[in-house]
């Protein structure tokens, strides 16, 4: 087999070539949330009209301390994905980014929650067979998640922390750019429930609160947005002297690696090169000396 035929061989294994979409931003809201409060872990608070996350050093509007307070929030995002399987085409997608959007409320009229700013943990957890509950701040109810059951329904081993953040101790939207764990963005690209499990980090002091699918307003619920873009593709693989030049698809504001591979059997994947920046069209970059070798492999990634 002839050098270009190896590389034409390798382009079409890889991918195939179709049209650049832009990057696609969608959103769902909650289809259950409550919190739990570890002063009644017996009680469940599925139906309140706010989530909470209180630090073991935060006090309410008379200075008291109401105890370590978690939420819990799961999202349906088959809908969303099958809007991207139509946007795109199934298998030609990928998330680039996902933030939770919440509206936070300091003025809390109940002295259940307690107020402060300070940090936070957000996780992915793999359990999502939790019950939302109905119970409220002042008719607290049983049938739902408890403060009590959080030790079967997290799980370390599967867990995943998508980042520490902090509340700004103002009314209004707090957007929470979450982390690309692997676990995450397989649980969002599948279409299946995704659960996320909000709580205090040591000796904080927060007291954040916001409102819940409960809530009265609904444009004031919780919601996720979930950007994807299309993946990228090689639309060809060309000779130039010892060189090869190596063409592909790109979404503009998006970055791109380009790794290389002598031996897809034994062999690992090494960085060419990296933060090459999407520009909406074809980018090329050059492999030097590429051409002299006996067979080489390329692969095009999106994000980090």
């Amino acid at each position: 087999m002839s050098m270009s035929a190896r590389f034409l061989a390798a382009c079409l294994w890889l991918v195939g070539v179709s049209s650049v979409t832009a990057q696609i931003v969608l959103t769902n809201v909650p289809v259950a949330d409550a919190f739990v409060r570890s002063l009644d872990p017996a009680h469940n608070y599925g139906g309140a009209g706010a989530l909470s996350v209180s630090g073991p050093i935060a006090t309410n509007v008379i200075g008291q301390q109401e105890g370590l307070l978690d939420s819990f929030l799961r999202f349906d995002v088959s809908g969303v994905v099958g809007n991207f399987n139509s946007i795109y085409g199934a298998g030609r997608w990928g998330i680039s980014s996902a933030i939770l959007n919440v509206t936070e409320q300091t003025d809390v009229n109940n002295t259940i929650f307690d107020g402060g700013v300070g940090s936070f943990e957000i996780r992915w957890i793999a359990n999502t067979n939790w019950v939302e509950g109905t119970g409220k701040p002042n008719n607290p109810t049983t049938n739902g998640v408890t403060y009590a059951q959080e030790s079967s329904i997290l799980n370390s081993n599967l867990d995943k922390s998508l980042g520490t953040f902090f509340n700004g101790g103002t009314n209004g939207v707090v957007r929470l750019s979450l982390g690309m764990s692997s676990s995450f963005v397989s649980n969002l690209s599948t279409g299946n429930l995704v659960s996320l499990f909000m709580t205090a980090t040591m000796n904080s002091s927060v007291g954040f609160t916001f409102h819940s699918r409960d809530f009265v307003d609904p444009t004031q619920f919780p919601f996720l947005e979930i950007t994807a873009i299309r993946l990228p593709q090689i639309t060809s693989l060309a000779i130039a002297g010892p060189d090869v030049k190596i063409s592909f698809t790109t979404t503009n504001g998006v970055s791109y690696t380009v790794e290389y591979n002598n031996d897809l059997v034994t062999g690992s994947w090494s960085t060419l090169t990296n933060n090459i920046a999407g520009t909406g069209g074809i980018v090329t970059i050059t492999d030097s000396s590429a051409a002299e070798l006996s067979r080489h492999f390329y692969r095009v990634g999106a994000g980090d």
